[in-house]
């Protein structure tokens, strides 16, 4: 239990919510199992039958199903706990009832057992807290002790004295272990409480990093202002569709990363286009210009990356002086969950599936503007398509190298792409918007501040 007040009724609420629908899950399975219980009276006890099924079905299963309704009322809730106890007892106590209704004496001892699937019931299922459920169990043992030496009498013939200490043995092992499983369920499920406190609180703090870095970037020098306008009027709609969204976050205040999407009229294809300059600033950013005015001359094209790719490369050609780029475009059909992509030299996008995470690595030429086309359909590299079917439920990211070369001010040895899969997985519940936003807030704490040595530049998608 908690220390502190406001936390320990933190943990109740929280707790409560979550188990809510197991509760109601073990009650209703705990009414069904006790009236199926109802063909064993028939087949062992045929005598007592109808004294038995009176405390089954009269006063057992109703009392589980009065509490099963009772989960759904609100003012029900301060009081779950002690209702999940009566629901534990009055299933005990049925059973210890049983016992002491069977005039067969030897059916009787056969149902003892039941009383261990209740004790089970109670510490793993029915998610009663450690002390509610400790307290309830004993108390059933406690009932059969009284209907065991009060009503059979199995004390007082020496035949059953050795009955009575088996049962007792499987009670007090059976308690024993329903208390260590329910305390370590308790323990862990606290510890997880506190662990989602910390991640909330830790969201807060990567919001105010985010404003603090909006903050500044308005005070920027005019200069680069007017540049990094210019440039923006090349980003398009960070947030295409309800299903895609994309990150960039330049070191400065232009950059030589670009995404782009392409339209398409039919269907529901989009064209997802990614591409990063060699070098920064200035330059990286004029190169990016022209690379988006050749996507745009570059239309009629749009649905063979391949022709894209060597488009861009003939356009570019020798006028990036010393300048290379990796780009990357595909067109993704969301009604097949296809995509076509050509790639060159771009670092291959990832496909995060729910247990593991691969990649589109296939078509892998080399970078534009290092060698003309001519040269590359000579040695048989020139650009080429390849098609690949995505999984449902998974998702695709693009991204620069920025992302997977950012390295931990502390110790420059370290990337962040060494541990991008890992993170990748983790994140994966989120949606396209939200995934975006916790990498980039695990990318700014593992650098220990927002301020890069390349671009950031990254697009999701959501593959449904």
């Amino acid at each position: 239990m908690f220390t502190e007040s406001g936390l320990e009724s933190e943990f109740r609420e929280d707790y409560l919510d979550k188990s809510m629908l197991s509760v109601r899950i073990a009650l209703a399975l705990g009414v069904v199992l006790y009236s199926a219980f109802g063909v064993l009276d028939y087949l062992i006890a045929p005598l007592s039958m109808y004294h038995i099924w009176f405390i089954r079905f009269a006063i057992v299963v109703p009392a589980l199903a009065a509490v099963f309704g009772l989960t759904y009322l609100r003012i029900s809730r301060p009081f779950m706990q002690p209702l999940l106890s009566f629901s534990s007892l009055i299933a005990g106590f049925g059973i210890v009832a049983i016992i002491g209704v069977t005039v067969e004496k030897e059916s009787s001892l056969y149902y003892y057992a039941g009383l261990i699937l209740v004790i089970m019931w109670t510490y793993t299922f029915v998610r009663l807290r450690f002390l509610y459920a400790t307290v309830c169990s004993w108390i059933i043992v406690l009932a059969y002790e009284f209907t065991a030496i009060g009503y059979q009498g199995l004390l007082d013939r020496p035949e059953m004295i050795n009955i009575f200490v088996n049962n007792n043995f499987f009670f007090i092992a059976s308690n024993v272990i329903g208390m260590f499983a329910c305390y370590l369920i308790e323990l862990y499920t606290r510890k997880d409480f506190l662990q989602r406190r910390q991640i909330a609180s830790g969201r807060e703090e990567l919001q105010t990093e985010r404003n603090n870095l909006q903050t500044r970037m308005d005070i920027m020098d005019r200069e680069l202002e007017m540049a990094r306008l210019i440039q923006q009027r090349f980003i398009p709609d960070l947030n295409p569709t309800e299903y895609i969204s994309a990150l960039y976050r330049p070191m400065e205040a232009v950059g030589g990363d670009l995404i782009d999407f392409v339209r398409f009229g039919e269907g529901e294809k989009i064209g997802l286009f990614m591409s990063d300059v060699s070098g920064h600033g200035v330059p990286a950013a004029l190169i990016t210009s022209m690379l988006k005015s050749s996507m745009l001359e570059s239309s009629r094209l749009s649905f063979n990356p391949a022709l894209v790719l060597a488009h861009l490369n003939r356009v570019l050609g020798d006028q990036t002086d010393e300048n290379f780029v990796t780009a990357f475009y595909g067109v993704y059909d969301k009604s097949t969950r296809s995509i076509i992509y050509a790639n060159a030299g771009h670092h291959p996008p990832r496909i995060i599936l729910s247990k593991s995470v691969t990649t589109l690595d296939k078509a892998k030429r080399m970078p534009l503007a290092i060698s003309t086309n001519e040269e590359l359909v000579s040695t048989g590299m020139i650009y080429a398509n390849a098609r690949a079917t995505i999984p449902a439920h998974s998702k695709l990211i693009l991204y620069t190298d920025g992302l997977v070369e950012a390295r931990n001010p502390s110790d420059r040895s370290t990337e962040f792409g060494e541990s991008l899969d890992d993170r990748l997985l983790k994140l994966r519940e989120f949606d396209c918007r939200g995934f975006l936003d916790a990498l980039y807030g695990e990318l700014v704490e593992f650098r220990g501040g927002d301020s890069f040595d390349d671009d950031i530049c990254m697009i999701c998608v959501d593959i449904r």
